[in-house]
């Protein structure tokens, strides 16, 4: 039974007994009296004190107990209030129990799973502790290793800093190498079929060669024939005295065919000289012997212009190019370049006020005051130079190519010495004062030259074809014709050049279409 019902059954009970009980003081017993007529007196007067007396006392005894159901009536209404309290925190507990132990149900059915959980985690647990031992084991000889590379780390770190610059200038180098590798590659492939093509020729040129001694040969035998002939000649002179005449006409006419037969083997022999140097003219070069040659017989051309602004202001401007010195059919000394690197290109409108042009070749400088358009095509301007500079400054010229379609691929090298390369070409259907160069099979993205504007075109023998006006085709130069003159320094006229200016702009519109 619940504890608390106990208490207010208790409670109860204990009230209702306190309610029932009597606390009156027991009545005494009269004595007997001797005399009646006294002792009736007497025991009227004590019958009377007596019940005034228990009257009193009833009186403060109901007094008493009225007062005392007072505080009881209070005490038990308060009890009973919280008699009814208690009943309905009963009722409210047994409501709670019973869905406490609707609970205790459910959690007992949770807890039975739990332990089922419990029971595969605990199993899981087993071989988790045993991963973990593993893997602390791991991370032990891990922290052992750690401890290892730390030790080793400095050492490291500190021969990584030399290293980092040892591998750099490796790694040039073999960038390097691998750039040079790769141009002897293709120059070994080239020289190998350049040397078939060689040996072809120099098996032809040997036959023609071998005929020319044979040739030498017969009329060295036929020379010694003729000399013998006249030694006989002399000795039957000696020994006939009777025909003098007519033996010394024989004689004269004997000694004219001996001279006639030795300006023939002079003549051989400059023949055979003439093919000699013909052969070493012939003989294709390497791109680096061509790039050699152009690097030792380079000229700075330098064109210094005061140009109008944007502005309306007057801007100086400085334009830098290289070209070689070439030998005209006149033979007479030019350096070629592109308008594009002069005040004068005609790709642009710029007002030029005034211009100079310096040539540079090592420590020696000359000031130029007169350049010329090419007329094959105006974008090319050639600059004449003196002999006496020209044979002064030890520079090698390079000849004109008369027939570059004799070799199946140019040698080109850029205006800046940056690189060089070679390329394929064909001329131009339209014009043959044109060579298109062909493009690499996967284009310029891929190869190892791309060609540009302005770069120097050469022939496998080094001779000078011309320069490229775009990425793809070449003027070839076959003379130093000029369709426009322009004088520079203090003969420039602003308005003279804006005016040959234009008019080559007119006559660029007038060429090929493929090449505009």
């Amino acid at each position: 039974m619940n504890k608390t019902l106990m208490l207010v059954i208790c409670d109860f009970l204990l009230l209702s007994m306190l309610a029932l009980a009597r606390f009156d003081p027991p009545e005494e017993k009269p004595e007997p009296a001797l005399d009646a007529t006294a002792s009736s007196a007497t025991a009227e007067a004590e019958l009377i004190e007596l019940l005034e007396e228990s009257l009193q006392a009833e009186q403060g005894s109901r007094e008493n107990l009225s007062s005392d159901l007072q505080e009881t009536r209070a005490s038990l209404q308060e009890k009973a209030q919280k008699l009814a309290e208690r009943e309905a925190a009963l009722a409210e507990t047994m409501t709670n129990l019973e869905k406490t132990s609707a609970e205790a149900q459910e959690l007992a059915q949770a807890k039975a799973e739990v332990e089922a959980k419990q029971s595969e985690l605990a199993a899981e647990r087993e071989q988790l502790a045993q991963r973990y031992e593993a893997t602390r084991e791991e991370l032990q000889k891990a922290s052992e290793e750690r401890v290892e590379l730390a030790n080793t780390l400095g050492a490291v770190k500190e021969e990584r800093s030399v290293s980092e610059e040892r591998l750099k200038q490796t790694e040039q180098a073999l960038r390097e190498r691998e750039a040079q590798l790769a141009r002897r590659e293709a120059e070994l492939k080239a020289a190998r079929e350049e040397r078939e093509k060689l040996a072809q020729q120099q098996a032809e040129l040997n036959k023609a060669l071998e005929v020319a001694q044979t040739e030498q040969r017969l009329l060295s035998e036929n020379l010694t024939k003729e000399q013998r002939e006249k030694a006989e000649a002399f000795a039957r002179a000696d020994r006939l005295t009777d025909n003098v005449a007519v033996l010394g006409q024989g004689v004269n006419q004997l000694g004219q065919g001996v001279s006639q037969i030795g300006q023939n083997v002079t003549n051989i022999a400059q023949s055979s000289e003439a093919i000699q140097k013909e052969i070493e003219a012939s003989r294709p070069q390497t791109m680096s012997e061509i790039f050699t040659r152009f690097q030792q017989n380079r000229a700075t051309i330098r064109f210094t212009s005061q140009e109008q602004g944007l502005l309306g202001g007057t801007v100086e401007r400085s334009y830098e190019s290289r070209s070689i010195l070439v030998v005209g059919q006149d033979e007479n000394y030019y350096l070629v370049t592109h308008s594009d690197n002069s005040p004068f290109s005609l790709s642009k409108s710029a007002r030029v006020e005034s211009a100079t042009l310096t040539i540079q070749t090592g420590s020696e400088r000359i000031q130029v005051n007169q350049i010329g358009f090419l007329a094959t095509d105006p974008r090319l301007i050639f600059i004449p130079l003196p002999k006496i500079f020209a044979e002064s400054s030890g520079l090698e010229p390079f000849p004109l190519a008369l027939q570059p379609e004799r070799w199946e691929e140019a040698v080109l090298v850029k205006n800046d010495e940056s690189n060089f390369g070679r390329t394929e070409f064909r001329r131009l259907t339209s014009s043959a004062r044109f060579l298109k160069m062909e493009r690499p099979a996967l284009g310029e993205l891929f190869a190892d030259f791309a060609a540009s504007r302005g770069d120097l075109a050469f022939t496998k023998n080094s001779q000078f074809v011309g320069l490229l006006t775009d990425t793809r085709h070449a003027v070839v130069i076959e003379d130093f014709v000029a369709s426009a003159v322009l004088n520079l320094g203090s003969r420039f006229e602003p308005e003279t050049a804006r005016s040959t200016i234009d008019k080559m702009q007119d006559r660029v519109r007038q060429l090929p279409s493929e090449v505009r």
